[in-house]
């Protein structure tokens, strides 16, 4: 199926790809709700927004999501080499495929973004520092303009991914209790940290570990199951817990979210309706494209709102919301599903580099086959 995503071991867990879907969705809900309401030209009522807000505006909650997501995957061959006994960790192999996963679809949108910009602001120069930072991940660090704004998060996973190999080790911890119990207590501390941080550090690693580490306590708790918890009671649960993770006050946020975000995602696989749900087919694998969704989205949307904005209704914000999210969603999903299939996915393989050398390697050889083959010119015919 070529809108699957392809995984280093082949075991492809559609629920995680589900709750992917969710955390992209909401990011793009908020995104193109800022940009009907900031950039459309229209003065809307700042009540009337507060209302509209009060249902979408926490949708930037989503970035959180995926932060537990990506501590749930990266946490899995650590688990499976010190918990289970597996295969041993090549750090080396770990961060190449990290490296090789996804650096060439950020990139190639970063110099998407910057083409974008000098073209239509008449600027070249100026864009080169912006690119570079953000290229080596100091962005979020060095501050000043940027490309994209959404890659602050992508830089925060990064700090994770140096980070990851290191609390790979909490699963040598062999009594279950006391290791779970110890990465319980480290989001205690983290969600505390968090609590207390203001300014750059809230942008940076330091004020979203708990997040991940959520994701780390999660792997452990489906890795370690001795039998089904299949459940009815489970659907409930999901339908409470999802309402109440975009409900939640954000001054009950640090201590709450993260224990939310771990019953959400236990229901995703334990409750029958809910897991069904998650494992949709069109659900899941728009999910597994939720990269290129959240690397290009904002060009998409800062080009085509220059259309759709004559659609826009003064007199009714929801109104002309809906309507950017049809049209602007579907450019979303039409171009971001392109760069998916044509980019993002071709990196997925682990063994793209070698194909990729092979490749090129087999083009020259057959340019110089070519050019030792041809025709000379005879010396008379000058």
């Amino acid at each position: 199926m070529k809108l699957r995503r392809i995984t280093t071991h082949g075991n492809w867990i559609p629920e995680i790809d589900g709750l992917r879907f969710v955390a992209i969705t909401a990011t793009l809900l908020v995104h193109i709700l800022g940009e009907t309401y900031l950039r459309s030209g229209q003065t809307f009522s700042h009540e009337y927004y507060n209302r509209v807000a009060t249902f979408v505006d926490r949708g930037d909650r989503g970035v959180l999501l995926f932060f537990a997501i990506s501590g749930f995957i990266l946490a899995q061959p650590f688990l499976r080499q010190r918990l289970l006994h597996g295969q041993p960790v090549s750090v080396k192999a770990f961060f190449r495929r990290r490296l090789t996963r996804l650096e060439p679809p950020y990139i190639l949108s970063l110099l998407i973004y910057g083409a974008a910009i000098a073209i239509t602001q008449h600027r070249l120069w100026s864009l080169i520092l912006p690119l570079l930072t953000h290229i080596i991940y100091l962005k979020n660090l060095l501050g000043g303009e940027g490309l994209n704004f959404v890659t602050w998060s992508l830089e925060v996973e990064v700090q994770f991914y140096i980070l990851a190999p290191l609390l790979g080790f909490l699963y040598a911890i062999r009594p279950t209790t006391l290791r779970r119990g110890i990465i319980i207590a480290m989001i205690l501390a983290s969600a505390m940290v968090r609590a207390n941080l203001q300014g750059l550090a809230t942008w940076n690693l330091p004020g979203q570990l708990q997040f991940f580490l959520v994701g780390f306590l999660l792997a452990d708790l489906r890795a370690t199951r001795t039998e089904s918890t299949t459940s009815r009671w489970w659907d409930f649960v999901s339908l409470v817990v999802w309402i109440a993770i975009f409900a939640v006050p954000n001054n009950y946020l640090n201590y709450t979210l993260p224990a939310l975000i771990l019953v959400a995602y236990l229901a995703a696989f334990n409750g029958p309706v809910t897991r069904q749900i998650f494992r949709t087919p069109w659900i899941a694998l728009t999910g597994g494209m939720c990269y290129s969704f959240y690397l290009m989205h904002m060009l998409v949307v800062s080009i085509v709102f220059r259309f759709t904005r004559r659609f826009i209704m003064p007199s009714s914000l929801m109104l002309s919301y809906i309507i950017q999210l049809v049209l602007l969603g579907t450019c979303i999903y039409l171009f971001c599903t392109a760069y998916f299939i044509l980019i993002e996915r071709p990196c997925m393989d682990p063994n793209w580099p070698r194909k990729f050398v092979a490749w090129l390697t087999g083009a020259s050889r057959k340019k110089e086959h070519a050019i030792a083959g041809s025709p000379t010119v005879p010396q008379n015919w000058k």
